[in-house]
């Protein structure tokens, strides 16, 4: 039996106890106020299921880059409803977190491997150079930018790999491929924010796989492709 299947028969299994336990009262107003509660307690049980749901489908867009028909498909719902989802949830998201920047990550790519920070808060331990779009910057611009203030190394932003919302933080990214910029001297990298990172290094494929788990599924087709047009 599945995980999924497992806690499905648990919720049942709790929701006809507590049906059963409702039937068994003899006092008609004692019944009476004990269902009252148990529709309550079902209500917030509702909306709380909902808002998961919605923040499952939100994530699975994101972490598939699916269009909403995509989506509404994976998830056998019509396009509108899936639309309705994403907008519902993105709109409370949005209310809570006014303030929040979208953050580009920064994928820099060479024949030494893929640049790598390695972060002092180990959130996580490692990653790749990145930072908030600034108001008024591209996601080029700011790619450029925090990879350069990062590490020193001059960088030419390429094509945005994928979007979405981080499952762990709830930040909204951008993947962003990038390469050196003409001339650069790819030896020359250094830690140039040491209130924030401890090393910066290039990682060979293996290396990724290693220290940085869970990546973004686009990120990772895109460093096997790069790294088999490196070795052709």
């Amino acid at each position: 039996m599945s995980r999924e299947d497992v806690t499905r028969k648990r919720l049942s299994g709790a929701i006809a106890a507590a049906l059963a336990d409702l039937e068994r009262l003899t006092g008609t107003e004692e019944r009476y106020r004990t269902a009252s509660w148990l529709v309550d307690q079902f209500a917030d049980a509702i909306s709380a299921a909902g808002k998961l749901r919605a923040q499952a489908a939100v994530a699975l867009r994101d972490e598939e880059n699916l269009s909403l028909a995509q989506l509404g498909e994976r998830l056998g719902l019509s396009k509108a409803r899936a639309a309705d989802i994403v907008r519902d949830i993105t709109r409370t998201t949005q209310a809570k977190q006014p303030d929040l920047k979208p953050i580009v990550s920064v994928i820099v790519t060479s024949l030494e491997g893929v640049l790598a920070v390695r972060r002092r808060d180990k959130k996580p331990v490692w990653t790749f150079p990145s930072g908030e779009i600034e108001p008024g910057e591209t996601a080029a611009e700011a790619a450029a930018r925090e990879t350069k203030e990062e590490t020193g190394l001059g960088v030419a932003a390429g094509r945005i790999l994928g979007r979405r919302t981080h499952p762990q933080t709830g930040r909204r990214m951008i993947y962003l491929a990038a390469r050196p910029a003409k001339h650069a001297d790819l030896q020359s990298i250094l830690v140039s924010d040491r209130s924030e990172l401890d090393e910066v290094r290039w990682l060979s494929r293996s290396q990724v796989d290693e220290l940085m788990t869970d990546l973004y599924e686009p990120v990772l087709a895109y460093l096997d492709r790069d790294h088999r047009r490196h070795q052709t």
